[in-house]
């Protein structure tokens, strides 16, 4: 009997359900057997049906100074959902250095994006002798972290790898006793020196993984069962693998770009204790005095520091703004002010409909939001009408509240740039000159008002951190949505036929950092561009005018005859999808959206920009 016309999803229709109801299983569980479970079945979904549409695909390798057999699957898991597609390579148990040093080891042939070593104090090379110093122990220290970033240099060098390594566990024995902690010759305490130098003497393309912390937190009991050490050499117990892998996968979502952006709050019983349209200010719980005073008080702290590394901090109340608004003008103990957020909506709106006004002023995917709510109803709410927005569960205890964020691993970066640490301040200049726009005659009389000024230039050292994360981070005016690497990035800039550019952007409000990236090739007389893409704070300024007449202008000079781009559409970058176009280019093909166009350099004419280029000697 033939199916009846219509009652069959397509296939990619049913790839994506199927997809969908595990990582959404996936995403809260807790108990180690059902992940494991769970990430088994990831397994043969990946095999009969492919990856996930949308996640990008990523070559890693899993080389291990331990056993890595029930980690493997739960890390495969873990990467899905964070939108990746892994390639995983699995080296044997113990051949980590040789993996590295060998030129044609099965890793160097793989060559993996990403290479996590995972370690164990049985992998150190060496330790203390009996009536070590302190500074003979030290130096021991340095020479086997030296060694280690030696091998990992190879590794990079030969493959362009991003290296993770893990910080150390200590040994659940303690023959000394408490007189470890002064004995520079003890194992535990020899561990926590190379804890400390391995993060001292880490390369750029060198990121911890700090499993000693994990450990702290899960309790050395809980993580490390010693009779599965000596029977399989399982580096964790199993009850604490899926944290691991999620660890992990937290670290590799950093390094490209697939962390989080914005965390928004509740306020009433979220940022302090107390309905403030009820109690007042004076009523509130926050600050010294009482417990739970004190611990709104230190979540306000932790997310102040969250704010101060590049998280943009969001409010979203059901409230009236005035209300709102009291406690961080009059309150003696706010650790935050209003001018820590970027978005403030208090109002009586559901909060699914607020978020996607925040997500809209901010120019953000709704992927790139995070709600702290202490409301049951409100959780539940987003999590049904905004699935794509991540939504932790609370305690009743405050306490808890910078511990469940943590747990997240939604923040977790590679770097911390200078452009980071002045996000909040430049999404609040965007305030300022959408006031100035809406007081000024016209667009171009506003442009001209900002008094722009760019400095332009090729991939530098300096800027290897910030352009990976823009690289990796950027959806909207993204080109082609080509993902790199920071060794990636570093072979660019060192190719002698590649073409790089940077923008830094300054106006009269301030300086907006490093926002846009222009990344090709130069061959047989074209410049082929792989990449172009800018930050969503600048948007509509004449950058782009700016950056395409001052490269013309540069390879005018050097012979070159053509500018050769794609487009390459995606569910976010249709914003771009006619920017070859309205820039003078030509269409040369359009194979199911995806366009490639050229321009000839000597028929081009510069065009109008109100930003004004800053001499490269100007810039120093």
């Amino acid at each position: 009997m033939s199916p009846t016309v219509g009652s069959a999803p397509p296939e990619e229709e049913r790839v994506a359900s199927a997809w969908a109801r595990l990582l959404e299983q996936a995403s809260t569980c807790t108990d180690a057997v059902a992940f494991q479970a769970l990430a088994r079945k990831a397994t043969r979904l990946d095999k009969e049906l492919g990856a996930p549409s949308g996640h990008m695909p990523v070559r890693i390798a899993l080389m291990g100074g331990a056993s890595t057999d029930l980690l493997t699957r739960p890390l495969g898991l873990a990467l899905r959902l964070i939108g990746l597609a892994p390639e995983l390579h699995v080296t044997p148990y113990n051949v980590m250095l040789q993996e590295m040093l060998e030129p044609d080891s099965e890793t160097s042939r793989f060559g993996p994006q990403i290479a996590i070593a995972l370690m164990t104090p049985h992998s150190l090379s060496g330790w203390p002798a009996p009536g070590s110093t302190a500074d003979a122990a030290t130096d021991l220290a340095r020479r086997i972290c030296q060694d280690l970033y030696d091998a990992c240099g190879v590794l990079h060098e030969r493959c362009n790898a991003e290296i993770v390594l893990n910080t150390l566990p200590p040994f659940p024995q303690q023959p000394m006793g408490n007189l470890s902690a002064k004995s520079p010759e003890d194992a535990n305490n020899f561990i926590r020196r190379i804890n400390v130098m391995l993060g001292d003497l880490a390369p750029p393309y060198v990121h911890m993984n700090d499993v000693a912390a994990l450990v702290e937190r899960r309790g050395l009991d809980q993580w490390f069962d010693v009779r599965l050490w000596h029977e399989a050499k399982q580096p964790v117990a199993p009850a604490l693998i899926p944290e691991l892998a999620r660890n992990m996968a937290a670290i590799v979502g950093g390094i490209l770009g697939r962390s989080r952006k914005c965390l928004v709050v509740d306020l009433d019983n979220t940022l302090w204790g107390g309905v403030v349209g009820d109690v007042g200010v004076e009523g509130l719980a926050l600050g010294e005095g009482t417990g739970i005073g004190e611990a709104f008080k230190a979540f306000q702290s932790y997310l102040k520091a969250l704010k101060e590394r590049g998280v943009l901090l969001a409010v979203s109340s059901k409230n009236d703004e005035r209300h709102a608004l009291r406690p961080f003008e009059e309150h003696p103990e706010t650790v935050l002010k209003r001018d820590d957020f970027v978005a403030f909506k208090a109002n009586w709106s559901p909060k699914s409909d607020n978020l996607r006004a925040i997500a809209r002023e901010l120019n953000l995917g709704l992927d790139a939001l995070v709600l702290i709510d202490d409301n049951p109803a409100e959780r539940e709410e987003v999590r049904q009408a905004l699935p794509q927005v991540v939504v932790p569960e609370l305690t009743d205890d405050p306490a808890d509240y910078p511990m469940i964020v943590d747990a997240t691993r939604c923040f977790e970066v590679s770097s911390v740039t200078e452009e980071d640490r002045r996000r909040s301040g430049m999404y609040r200049q965007r305030g300022h000159q959408h006031e100035l726009l809406n007081t000024t005659r016209n667009l171009a009389d506003f442009l001209a008002s900002l008094e722009m000024v760019a400095i332009i230039r090729p991939f530098e050292p300096m800027a290897f951190a910030r352009i990976t994360q823009l690289v990796n981070k950027t959806n909207q005016f993204n080109l082609t949505t080509r993902r790199m690497t920071g060794a990636q990035v570093q072979a660019l800039a060192a190719d002698s036929n590649g073409f790089t550019r940077t923008v830094r952007l300054k106006d009269r409000f301030g300086d907006h950092g490093l926002i846009s990236v222009l990344f090709g090739r130069v061959e047989s007389g074209t410049l082929t561009v792989d990449g172009w893409l800018m930050s969503c704070r600048v948007l509509n300024r004449g950058v782009e005018q700016r950056l395409l007449n001052e490269v013309v202008a540069v390879i005018a000079r050097t012979g070159v005859r053509h500018v050769v781009g794609s487009f390459i559409p995606t569910d976010r970058n249709a914003l771009v999808k006619d920017l070859y176009r309205d820039l003078g280019f030509s269409l040369v093909s359009d194979c199911d959206g995806v366009t490639t166009w050229r321009l000839d350099v000597a028929d081009f004419q510069p065009l109008q920009t109100f930003v004004t280029v800053l001499a490269a000697e100007d810039s120093e």
